[in-house]
This record gives C-alpha cells, structure tokens and sequence, in this order.
C-alpha cells in the first residue's frame, strides 16, 4: 500500500529565489520534479514530491516559492510559504549570498529539526559565500555531484530520526486481539471505498496482527450476541456512538475513529478540555474540515453536529472553514474540528497551538459528539 501523504514526514524546503530549492528537490528525487530556471520567482505555488528515503523512510519534500519574493503576487507567494511552516515535520534551508537570515531564524524558532544547506558549491563566489555564514552550521551541496545526495540522505537520517512513533489504537490493540469496526455506508461513504480513517485503522490492525472484523451499524446487534465474551475493543463511526455505546456488553471498550485520531494527530486532553465550553452561554462556534468536499444533507460536520449543538444553544451561529483555511478564529468561542485524517500531526498540532496561544477552546467531532451524548468519560483512548 502507498503511505498517504498524511503519514510521511514533511520536510520543507525554504531559501530566497534562485538559491537552488528545485535545483536540489530534483537531484534527491532523481527527476525533474520542479521547474528550474535562472529567472527570478520561477517556482510559484508550493511543489509536492513523495518519496522513500533509504533508512529513513516514507517522506515528503515541499519546494516552496523563494521567501524574498517580490510585488503583490510575490507577496501572496510569501505567504503560501510560510504556511508550509506549519505542515513541515523538519527544514531545509538553502543558503544564498545577500541572505539576511531573517527567514532562517523564524523556522529555528519553531524547534523542529533543521538542515542549513550551502549549495552551487561549483560556482566562483562559493568560498566567499563559504567565509560569509561560517558562523553557521551548514553543509555543502552540488548537483553535479552524486556523493552530495549520499551526504544529504545521511545528515536527514541523523537529524530526522527522532520523529515521535505514534500509532492509531495505540494500547488499545495488541496482537491477537478482536476488534470491530463499526462503519455506516450512508451518503457519506464514498461509494466503491472506504474512508481514509477506517483504511489506516484496518490497516494497523492487521499490522499488529489482530483481528478486524468490519460491519455496518445494523449488524450490530447479531455480532455482539455472536462474539460475546470474545470482542477486545469496538471502534465506531462517531455518528453513531450512543447507539453503539448501548447495545454493546459494558465491560468491552468503546471508541470511534475520530476519538482515536485527535490522540493520534493533535491534543486529546486539550480536546476534551475543551469540549467543556459547550455548558456555557455560546454565541459563535466554527466547524473546520480538512476535507475541501461539498456537504451533503448527511454531512456530520455541517450538519448533524449543529443540530446537536442546537438542542442546547439554540442561537448558536455556525461558521465553517475547510482546506488549509484557519483564519480569524479570535473571533470565536469554540473550534470544532473534523478528525484531520488529511493533514498530517505537525499541521494538525499547529492548529492546536494556535488556539491555545489566543485561549480559545478547541475539540473534534469525536469528542464533541461523546460530550453532547453523555458518555465521554465512558469512552476509551
């Protein structure tokens, strides 16, 4: 199975125009990946490429515009790059003469793992650009020079590798043991396939070689009463949980595919925190989906959990952001995010870290749906 993207390391690549970001993208990647010219601002929009790293494992590199551009498109440019920053697991900065360094300090700022490269080491004012950041710890790089790809893959390994292990179910799953996954095929359900949640979590079980028994809300009931006595752990989609939560055995362990992925991707203790927000007077709440897809009448995010929402704060407005968008959310009293399977943890986290710096309360539809049901501290995590 190809690892999503949202799984894989994020390593950006930063640097100001024409410091050689493609240039380097396309010698790790062995392809021309990105344009490469000698003109000024060739490289707009950030480029993606999904690779393997011998020894180090499933990544992806992000060449982004150069962080000096100019004008108002250059500007807009700028921006685009620098929320890259917040999707980056890890850095390389690309080192070029007239470089102020400015944009080198905001990423060592964030204390994720950086790489300072000096590249075009072939060209006549090298040493003098050498003499100019010695002060720096840096490496060299060429191109023209296959070692260098050796050299970079090598220092990645080094610096990279300390990339926190985490896992979906975490302790909830360990070998041999029988879990079922409750899955609604509703209009949400993309016909002909699973959702992004129920493959990675399937797809873990079986990695832990456990057993991963998938059925649809109304079989609940009859494969209960099959396997009682004999079921380790139940995962259910979060639209469905109270009804799950009643007709299962109340010594099995319940959760859902949303519960598991805000550990798995963000603050679950921040999350339940903040779910808390919904016993006061509320007048503001925003919905953010990393999905961009348009909702349907069934939508959970749009609405089924507002007119839960609604039951109990029934003036209550809702404002919906989708996609990378996370803008202005000072103005609101409560965050409630979708599980995020798109976006990997260090998106996700910076999300959280954003609310948390303008104290405003924040939480994911797993969580919020457990609460407004009333069996949040019956759930597992």
């Amino acid at each position: 199975m190809k690892t999503q993207r949202s799984l894989r390391f994020h390593i950006g690549i930063f640097g100001r125009r024409n410091s050689g970001k493609s240039s380097f993208l396309n010698s790790i990647a062995g392809e021309d990946v990105a344009i490469v010219s000698d003109i000024k601002g060739t490289t707009t929009d950030p480029i993606y490429k999904s690779m393997e790293l011998p020894d180090v494992g499933p990544v992806v590199f992000i060449d982004t515009a150069g962080i000096d551009d100019t004008g108002s498109l250059g500007m807009l440019r700028n921006e685009k790059s620098k929320k890259v920053i917040d999707k980056c697991d890890g850095f390389i900065y690309l080192l070029s003469k007239e470089d102020n360094l400015e944009f080198l300090k905001i990423l060592e700022k964030t204390g994720k793992p950086l790489i300072k490269v000096l590249s075009k080491i072939d060209q006549n004012d090298f040493e003098e650009n050498k003499e100019t950041f010695k002060d720096l710890d840096f490496i060299t790089y060429s191109v023209k020079q296959k070692d260098c790809r050796n050299k970079i893959i090598e220092r990645i390994k080094r610096d990279f590798s300390t990339k926190e292990e985490l896992t979906i179910t975490g302790d909830l799953v360990k070998e041999d043991s029988t879990v079922v996954l409750v899955m609604p095929q509703d209009k949400e359900a993309p016909k002909g396939r699973l959702i992004t949640p129920q493959v990675q979590t399937i797809r873990e079980i079986l990695d832990k070689n456990a057993k991963a028994i998938c059925i649809k809300p109304e079989q609940a009931k009859s494969t209960f009463e099959i396997l009682e006595g004999k079921i380790d752990l139940i995962i259910t989609d979060s639209s469905v949980f109270k009804k799950i939560y009643d007709l299962k055995d109340k010594t099995v362990k319940l959760t859902s595919f949303s519960v598991l992925f805000s550990k798995f991707k963000a603050d679950i203790d921040y999350y339940i925190e903040s779910v808390k927000r919904l016993d006061r007077k509320i007048d503001k709440i925003l919905i953010v989906e990393a999905c961009s897809h348009p909702p349907i009448e069934e939508d959970i995010g749009t609405v089924k959990i507002p007119k839960m929402i609604k039951e109990i704060h029934p003036n209550v407005e809702f404002f919906f952001q989708r996609g990378d968008e996370f803008e202005n959310i000072e103005n609101f009293d409560l965050i409630i995010s979708c599980g995020s399977c798109m976006f990997n943890r260090a998106h996700v986290l910076s999300r959280v870290n954003k609310a948390k710096e303008k104290h405003i309360p924040m939480t994911n539809y797993g969580i919020t749906i457990a609460y407004l049901k009333g069996i949040l501290d019956k759930i597992s995590y």
